[in-house]
C-alpha cells in the first residue's frame, strides 16, 4: 500500500482553477482527501463490507461504480470467501478518471493477479450491468447529471439478480433554515487541519461538480427506478447510505 499523502492540492497560490477534477494530483492524495472531508468514510467502508458479505451471492458479480482508488472494494474483497471458479464472485471496480484506476492497480495488485478484481477505466453510463449480485455507488451519484441519474438506476436494477441490491452512500441535501448540517461539516473539516481557504476553494470548485439531492428524492427515484424495500443504514451529518432491494 503507498504511503499516504498529504492532501494539500488546495493549499497553495498554485491551487487548481475551475472545476473539480480526479486528476493525477487528486488521485496521489485522494485516501487522505476524502477521510479528511467526509464525516465517518472509515465506518462507512466497513459497513459496505460487511453488508455485502450478506448479499454476495455464489458466481455473481459486484459492480463498484465510481470505484476511485479502490477502498470500498477492497472491504467487500476482505469479507468474501476464495470459491471456486464456479462460485467466485469477481469485483468489477469501474471508474472513468484513469489517474484513479492507475493507482488503484498499485494498491490493489495482489487482488488483480488473484483475478478477484477486475479494474475498468469506463464512463459508468456506458457500463452494462449483468447478472449481478451487489451493486455499490459509494459517493458517485451525486457526480453524474441529475437528468442521467434514473435511467442508471433502472439499468442497475434490470442487471440484478433476484434478491440483488443497490448500495448507496451520498452527500445528502438538507433543508435546514438554519444551514446546521452544512456548518458542522465546515467544521469537521477545518478540524482535520483544513484552513478556512482550502474549505472556501474546494466547495466553490464541487460547487458545479457535486449536485446533491435530498433523502426524499433519493427514497422517489430508487423507488420509481424499481427497488421496493429501501433502508437507511448509515448517516453522519449530511452523508447517507441506504441499501435498496
Amino acid at each position: 500500500m503507498p504511503h499516504l499523502r498529504c492532501d494539500q492540492v488546495y493549499a497553495g497560490a498554485d491551487a487548481p482553477r475551475g472545476d473539480f477534477v480526479f486528476d493525477e494530483r487528486v488521485a496521489s492524495v485522494f485516501s487522505d482527501m476524502i477521510a479528511r472531508s467526509v464525516p465517518g468514510w472509515g465506518e462507512l467502508v466497513r459497513l459496505i463490507g460487511l453488508i455485502g458479505a450478506h448479499l454476495a451471492q455464489p458466481g455473481a458479480c459486484i459492480y463498484d461504480l465510481g470505484c476511485s482508488l479502490g477502498a470500498t472494494s477492497a472491504s467487500l474483497l476482505a469479507r468474501l470467501p476464495e470459491g471456486t471458479d464456479a462460485e467466485s464472485i469477481r469485483v468489477y471496480a469501474i471508474d472513468r478518471a484513469p489517474a484513479m484506476i492507475d493507482e488503484l492497480r498499485l494498491r490493489l495488485e495482489t487482488e488483480i493477479q488473484q483475478r478477484r478484481l477486475q479494474p475498468i477505466c469506463a464512463d459508468l453510463l456506458d457500463v452494462r450491468i449483468v447478472d449481478a449480485s451487489l451493486v455499490v455507488m459509494n459517493l458517485t451519484l451525486q457526480f453524474i447529471e441529475p437528468a442521467q441519474r434514473l435511467p442508471l438506476l433502472r439499468r442497475i436494477h434490470a442487471g440484478l439478480r433476484p434478491g440483488g441490491a443497490l448500495i448507496l452512500a451520498e452527500k445528502v441535501a438538507v433543508a435546514d433554515d438554519d444551514g446546521l448540517l452544512a456548518r458542522l461539516h465546515a467544521d469537521f473539516k477545518a478540524a482535520q487541519g483544513y484552513s478556512q481557504l482550502e474549505i472556501a476553494r474546494k466547495r466553490s470548485a464541487l460547487e458545479q461538480v457535486l449536485i446533491p439531492n435530498t433523502v426524499a428524492e433519493h427514497d422517489a427515484r430508487l423507488r420509481e427506478a424499481g427497488f421496493e424495500r429501501i433502508e437507511p443504514f448509515f448517516q453522519c451529518l449530511n452523508f447517507v447510505g441506504w441499501i435498496a432491494r
